[in-house]
């Protein structure tokens, strides 16, 4: 599933919004909401916004330049997010 794939609809001044797709495996809509880092991570890897308002700009106009983020990427984050340790130490960290 590509960026391509995903809606993204920013609304509001948090920059918050709500991100939505068809399940690849049981071809149901799945619907789930988005915080800001959510919002950066998915546009960051390529996902167009759709109906975004002024109140979106600030937060996508902060990324610092960086590489697309790659599926490999991903899967590591998600490997991340799994391991308490790791988890505990990015939350110290930040």
């Amino acid at each position: 599933m590509g960026p391509s794939s995903i809606r993204l609809s920013v609304s509001g001044e948090g920059g918050e919004g709500i991100y939505s797709f068809v399940c690849p495996g049981c071809n149901e809509d799945v619907e789930k909401q988005a915080d800001r880092k959510i919002v950066a991570l998915l546009v960051s890897a390529g996902v167009s916004v759709a109906g975004g308002d002024a109140g979106s700009a600030p937060v996508l106009s902060s990324l610092p330049e960086a590489p697309p983020i790659s599926l490999d990427d991903v899967i590591e984050f998600h490997y991340q997010l799994q391991n308490d340790d790791a988890l505990q130490q990015f939350l110290e960290d930040g």
